[in-house]
């Protein structure tokens, strides 16, 4: 029997007109096999099919083929007709094969002397609830990754100026040493290996300061496309002969108050990095382009950055771990091979320099790391 079949008094009689008129959502009435046996306009809105095109027809050719064969058609109406069935972002089907996510409801009805039950199923279309509510979780994640790097990045700070101090008196002990032993030349060689390593500890204690952002920086006011080629032949002799490097610079980009040898080091960072994971053969796009963005962290409202892109036709960082690369000591190569600061370096920079950094896929199929630059006006 068909919902406007019934005989209903006039008030019950004007609010199925309603729910049949409606629009926002689905309303199908099945009997007990899954049978449509009427539905309401919303039909069209949702599933995009006509009343006339569905009625007579199985339900379950509003559901998805991979669905149907995990049997979540049948498994939702045997629920409903033995108490009400729910389900909040299942895959259904539109008429033109797309998929969407909805929110489903069917429930068993039954009517005064009625001999088999029948099933209503509410359908509403949820796909936007879903986007927006993926943007927001995209959106939390991206301000707990700045909030953790800010707390590991002040550990560094203060780690690291420590560890100056204690470097300084080392290479002044070292110094008086050596001062001393001008003629053993077995101990002057000992002096040399302890000075090297305290160089190394310094540049060490130099990439921590980066990172937490306690360097001095002497920002100037400069334009990226004449930076970029000024330094074109010192970035093709660091990428070597058998890796192609192209320079993109959008047109009319505006200036960016940076610290140009800061940033000339960076990107010498990120282009090694670049030739490591290639094993030195592949390509590298050096990109320069003006973007609109949210800075993490920052004041919620959309600013115009000038964004510097490295890109390579490497294998890419995993995206389980794109998360962690700037985090301090952290790298994916081999043990020996790289001390795990030079990205964390790097976001320092971009971070005090009032911008950020990214990571992401490169459109040759590596990984792409773009620093952000607020623009001057």
């Amino acid at each position: 029997m068909a919902m406007n079949d019934v005989q209903l008094p006039d008030g019950a009689t004007q609010l199925a007109e309603d729910v049949m008129r409606l629009r926002s959502c689905a309303v199908l009435q099945m009997d007990h096999h899954g049978r449509i046996l009427d539905c309401n306009a919303g039909v069209l809105g949702v599933f995009g099919y006509r009343s006339d095109e569905l009625v007579g027809r199985n339900f379950a050719c509003l559901f998805s083929s991979a669905e149907v064969d995990r049997g979540s058609d049948r498994a939702a109406l045997t629920k409903a007709l033995l108490h009400s069935f729910e389900n909040q972002g299942l895959a259904m089907m539109r008429k033109d094969a797309t998929r969407f996510r909805a929110g489903l409801l069917l429930e068993r009805v039954e009517g005064s002397g009625d001999t088999t039950p029948r099933v209503l199923m509410v359908v509403r279309d949820l796909s936007d609830f879903f986007q927006t509510q993926k943007r927001v979780n995209e959106a939390q994640e991206i301000a707990l990754r700045a909030q953790r790097l800010d707390a590991v990045g002040k550990l560094t700070l203060g780690l690291s100026h420590d560890f100056n101090n204690l470097l300084s008196v080392i290479a002044n002990s070292l110094d008086m040493l050596a001062a001393r032993r001008t003629g053993d030349e077995s101990a002057r060689r000992i002096l040399d290996i302890a000075h090297r390593a305290v160089e190394r500890g310094t540049q060490l204690t130099r990439q921590m300061l980066a990172f937490g952002r306690g360097q001095t920086l002497v920002p100037e006011v400069s334009d990226v496309g004449h930076l970029l080629q000024s330094s074109l032949e010192l970035y093709r002799r660091v990428c070597g002969e058998t890796i192609q490097l192209n320079i993109q610079v959008a047109q009319g980009l505006p200036p960016i108050a940076v610290d140009t040898g800061q940033l000339e080091a960076a990107l010498l960072n990120l282009l090694s990095n670049s030739r490591d994971a290639m094993h030195g053969v592949g390509r590298v796009v050096l990109e320069a382009r003006l973007e609109t963005a949210v800075l993490p962290g920052g004041k919620g409202e959309e600013e115009d950055f000038v964004c510097i892109t490295v890109g390579d036709s490497g294998p890419g960082i995993q995206a389980e771990i794109q998360g962690s690369v700037f985090e301090p000591f952290f790298t994916t190569k081999s043990v020996g091979d790289g001390s795990g600061l030079g990205l964390s370096q790097v976001y320092g920079f971009a971070s005090q320099s009032g911008g950020t950094a990214t990571i992401g896929r490169s459109a040759l199929g590596g990984a792409a790391v773009s620093l952000y630059f607020p623009v001057v006006r």
